[in-house]
């Protein structure tokens, strides 16, 4: 891992105020300039946006092997976990806190924690042999994701909270409970499916309590991927005319959020408190699918 601590520390000490290109295209309610990252991770996947501007996220080396990054004031540094084949991110929290997964050579599977450019592993206490994914954390350390104990058993959702275990299953959710995201005020985000073929409205779990997160005008999938550490949750949705739309969800209120100009489709990634986002947004083109990545602003619109 090269320079990630120094990084990870600088994340945790200055304060990021959001900046705009004067290159916008004004879509709907937000402004959206377009993503890239340096090389190696030049056709990297992001998956966070923290409170601090960092962006995480993923990139396949020409060997087929995933590694992850962490986009900072413009530098990148990329990382494995020690001994791993192939490692992954998936969330990253105010303070520069680090989760995602990796593979050993053996082929096995394994979910870890960053910080401050020291790995550890994560494992759930009571289940020591799980299959763990973590797809949330928090500047707290807690971590949310799903496991399963048994092969072909139905995945749960778990909340980690200072080495304890709390399980989070949607009621009637028997194809299983998917969360994604978890702010510092304890609030979870995911998904749930009644059955493993139809997915259903994601989920808002706040102090022990489920609740249908349910964009006006979807008829199919919702995904909630994100809750912003002012309750903001963000995600995508299938729309009547089967695209997908983008969606914000404040204080009991939804506020659609429009592709791109000239795009079809969007897919939010991320977000942070500063209502900026990461989204995929994709058009069909005679040659295939078009999809390019996006930074918005959307602080008008939420």
């Amino acid at each position: 891992m090269r320079n990630h601590g120094k990084t990870l520390s600088l994340l945790m000490s200055v304060c990021f105020i959001a900046t705009a290109s004067a290159a916008f295209a004004q879509t709907g309610k937000c402004s959206f300039q377009k993503l890239s990252f340096p090389p190696p991770a030049a056709k990297g996947t992001p998956v966070a946006l923290n409170d601090l501007g960092g962006i995480a996220g993923n990139f396949i080396d020409g060997k087929n092997a995933s590694h992850g990054f962490l986009l900072y004031q413009g530098r990148l540094t990329t990382f494995q976990f020690p001994g791993s084949v192939s490692t992954s991110v998936s969330d990253m929290s105010r303070n520069g806190i680090i989760v995602g997964g990796y593979t050993k050579a053996d082929g096995s599977g394994h979910a870890f924690m960053v910080h401050a450019g020291g790995f550890r592993n994560i494992t759930l206490p009571g289940h020591p042999n799980a299959d763990v994914t973590v797809t949330g954390v928090n500047s707290n350390g807690d971590i949310v994701g799903n496991f399963s104990s048994d092969q072909g058993a139905t995945s749960k959702g778990f909340l980690l909270r200072n080495g304890k275990l709390t399980i989070l299953s949607f009621p009637g959710a028997t194809g299983g409970t998917f969360p994604t995201s978890i702010n510092d005020q304890g609030v979870v985000v995911g998904d749930f499916f009644i059955n493993l073929v139809n997915v259903n409205p994601a989920f808002m779990w706040k102090n022990g309590v489920f609740s249908n997160v349910v964009p006006p005008g979807s008829i199919g999938f919702v995904n909630a991927a994100k809750v912003s550490n002012l309750g903001v949750v963000v995600g995508s949705y299938q729309a009547a005319d089967t695209h997908t739309e983008g969606f914000a969800l404040e204080n009991g209120t939804y506020t659609n959020i429009d592709p791109p100009a000239g795009f079809e489709d969007i897919f939010i990634l991320a977000g942070n408190k500063f209502d900026n986002i990461l989204v995929q947004a994709q058009q069909s083109t005679q040659q295939g699918v078009n999809t390019v990545l996006f930074k918005g602003f959307c602080a008008a619109a939420f």
